[in-house]
Formats: structure tokens, C-alpha cells, sequence
């Protein structure tokens, strides 16, 4: 009988392994589109309920960027997941204290070109007063994509958002541009 339970619990293993992305959504948020050993960075899905995710390779071996559902992929960037893939995004983020008197605001981008189309991940949260005079604060999750200068936002879900885009910055890998 043990023995049988061994069969049954490895083949079931092994059919889960055939489906190398988590398909499964964290409490509250986002599939994260990671496979087995990556950790997401950054996740959420759009209000056309496909997901958006930045992972980071075991161990911080890469920096990889997908977009679709966990039946299908629709982009993954780079191609390629090396530790060359860090210094292909390029992030930026911007602070301004002050809370809802100052409409304070912590907003952190990242940005990569793939095929001659821009993408921007944007994690942004706002301060404000509300009608009753209390602080509120509200969280945008996003892409914006540019071909040849035409722009379309992506909206996320902020309520589905998993982790925190200025995490990525923590690894030290990734080009910083102070001026984007």
C-alpha cells in the first residue's frame, strides 16, 4: 500500500512539473508567472486579466520580464536569462515626502526595449486628503508600450499587485537613469 502512495504522489509530481509556471494566484494577488526557483519581484494583472510579471532567477542569476496567463506567455524578455539580462532594464524612481498635505508620492519605473517597442512597468502610490480630511493613499500599476511614439497604457489591478517594483534596485544589477 505505501508503495502505491509513492507511486501516486511521484506521478503526481512529476505532472505538476510539466507546467513549469505557477498557475496558482498569491492571497489577493497576481499569478506571478515565475517558474520553479525564481522569486517575483513585481507582479499584477490588467484589467484585461493577463498578468505582468518581473522575476529574478535563483540565487539573482537574471532578471526576466513576462506578460500573458499561466497557459500562455505571450512575451518574455530577454530571450536569453543570463546575468547579462540585469543591464538590459533600465529603472528610475522619484519621491516626494510630505503625505497628503504635500500629495506625497514614491513612484518607481522600469524600462526595456525589446523589438523596437518601448515598455515602461510603472509602481507608483499617491497621497491624498479625503473629503473627510484624511489621509488616503492610492496605489497605480501599469505599462505603458511606445511604437514609433505612439504610446497605449496597460492598467493594472493595483488590488492584485504582488511585491514592489523598487525591489529590483536592491540587487545592484540593474542600469539606474536619474534622469528618465
Amino acid at each position: 500500500m505505501k508503495h502505491l502512495l509513492l507511486i501516486g504522489a511521484t506521478s503526481f509530481l512529476l505532472a505538476i512539473s510539466a507546467f513549469p509556471l505557477e498557475a496558482a494566484k498569491p492571497p489577493g494577488g497576481a499569478a506571478t508567472l515565475a517558474r520553479a526557483g525564481e522569486t517575483t519581484v513585481f507582479a499584477f494583472q490588467t484589467k484585461s486579466g493577463k498578468t505582468a510579471a518581473l522575476c529574478r532567477g535563483p540565487k539573482g542569476a537574471y532578471l526576466v520580464y513576462r506578460f500573458g496567463t499561466a497557459a500562455k506567455v505571450e512575451l518574455q524578455y530577454p530571450a536569453k536569462l543570463d546575468a547579462g539580462s540585469w543591464q538590459k532594464f533600465t529603472y528610475w524612481s522619484y519621491t516626494r515626502g510630505g503625505g497628503a498635505s504635500n500629495e506625497g508620492v514614491e513612484s518607481a519605473q522600469l524600462r526595456f526595449e525589446n523589438g523596437g517597442v518601448e515598455y515602461t512597468l510603472t509602481d507608483a502610490t499617491r497621497a491624498y486628503y479625503t473629503k473627510q480630511h484624511e489621509e488616503d493613499y492610492r496605489r497605480e500599476v501599469g505599462i505603458d508600450v511606445s511604437v514609433k511614439g505612439k504610446a497605449v497604457s496597460v492598467i493594472g489591478i493595483p488590488a492584485t499587485a504582488v511585491g514592489d517594483l523598487s525591489r529590483v534596485k536592491d540587487d545592484h544589477k540593474v542600469k539606474v537613469d536619474e534622469e528618465m
